[in-house]
């Protein structure tokens, strides 16, 4: 059995919307699941959730102090209990730290069978690609986008002045309502009105500008600072100095670039460093010249293919402070033409011949 709204919201039946509002608050701090773990938050989250909607809106509140929840579920789906609602939801959520509304109604109304995107803004998501320098230090980046914005002649209507009138379907409401007799049983439905879609208002008079669209298409181009740290994949919200149309997101996706020898493991970073026979043999010590300064590097001497040398502090910075470098050597064969060169480890194969045979010998022991 359903309980009552008011006292789902530990509020009087006589209660101002102000007051309902903070009950509500008070209680999504006590029940949004991102906080209570219980098993019951969900339940209690939907709860005050519907219980919120349905008060907050005059005609729904009349509804029910009149019928009670008959009264409000014979006359409108679940889903319209939120519809209208979104703009509040969405201002409670962020004002109480938990960000886009979307996902937690998405995750935890599906069971309503609310499909209409509630509290959803359109994301409009922009790859950067960036090297893993840039990863590692941070970047300034300047995008050029072409972007929808809000028409300024008509401030998004899409109407010229005078030119929206009220919608003579619906009057202005945006939802249509329509009844049904079974038996002895008369039912009310409110639907969206598909004249105006359920705005309330029609366009007779289209803006000249954006032809009725309340948009205009507009190259930006807009500087961004990447934070250090950043990896394949990474989401970023931008704050842009303009308004788009309809009303969204701009989220930037980090790409980081492939290199040939560069890798990355979280926070780590992977470099893959190539030495002759002659360094494996008697060791090899250099510089490299890396993102933030000089590193010095040793090969030891008889050092083997697929060696590593960790050094750390020196990855990509994380929760914790920077992954490490970790460096990787790998033997390969001089790419010459050097005649003399070639004289010369023709000497030492003579030398080492014996040697190769022997190390094959134990290598292929097995295979007998």
């Amino acid at each position: 059995m359903q309980r009552d709204y008011y006292e789902v919201l530990g509020v009087d039946r006589n209660a101002t919307k102000d007051e309902i509002k903070r009950a509500y608050r008070r209680l999504v701090l006590q029940y949004h699941p991102d906080r209570n773990k219980s098993p019951d938050a969900e339940e209690k989250f939907k709860e005050i959730s519907e219980a919120y909607a349905v008060l907050m809106d005059d005609e729904k509140r009349r509804l029910y102090d009149t019928y009670g929840h008959a009264g409000v579920s014979q006359t409108y789906a679940r889903e319209d209990l939120f519809r209208g609602r979104e703009a509040d939801f969405e201002e409670i959520f962020r004002d109480l730290g938990f960000g886009d509304i979307g996902s937690i109604f998405e995750r935890f109304f599906r069971d309503f069978g609310i499909g209409f995107g509630f509290g959803e803004r359109e994301r409009r998501v922009i790859d950067l690609e960036l090297s893993i320098g840039e990863a590692y230090r941070g970047a300034k980046k300047t995008i050029n986008m072409q972007l929808e914005e809000v028409c300024e002649s008509c401030n998004g209507s899409g109407a010229e002045k005078g030119g929206l009138q009220v919608c003579r379907v619906c009057n202005g409401k945006g939802q249509v309502v329509s009844k049904k007799q079974t038996g002895y049983v008369f039912m009310t439905f409110a639907s969206t009105c598909s004249h105006c879609r359920g705005v309330g208002k029609v366009i007779e008079k289209p803006c000249k500008l954006c032809k009725g669209r309340g948009r205009v298409s507009i190259a930006r181009d807009l500087t961004v600072d990447v934070p250090p740290g950043v990896r394949d994949g990474d989401l970023l919200r931008l704050r842009a100095p303009f308004k788009f149309a309809p009303e969204a997101d701009l989220l930037l996706r980090i790409r980081i670039r492939k290199s040939e020898n560069l890798e990355l493991e979280g926070e780590h970073i992977h470099l893959h460093v190539p030495l002759l026979p002659s360094e494996a043999l008697l060791g090899r010590k250099f510089k490299l010249k890396y993102f933030d300064g000089e590193i010095d590097l040793r090969a030891p001497p008889g050092v083997r293919s697929g060696f590593t040398q960790v050094i750390k502090g020196r990855g990509l910075m994380g929760d914790i402070g920077r992954g490490d470098l970790i460096i990787h050597f790998h033997i390969v064969t001089p790419d010459t033409n050097s005649a003399e060169l070639k004289k010369l480890y023709q000497e030492i194969y003579k030398m080492e011949s014996a040697i190769g045979e022997r190390l094959r010998g134990e290598a292929f022991r097995d295979l007998e």
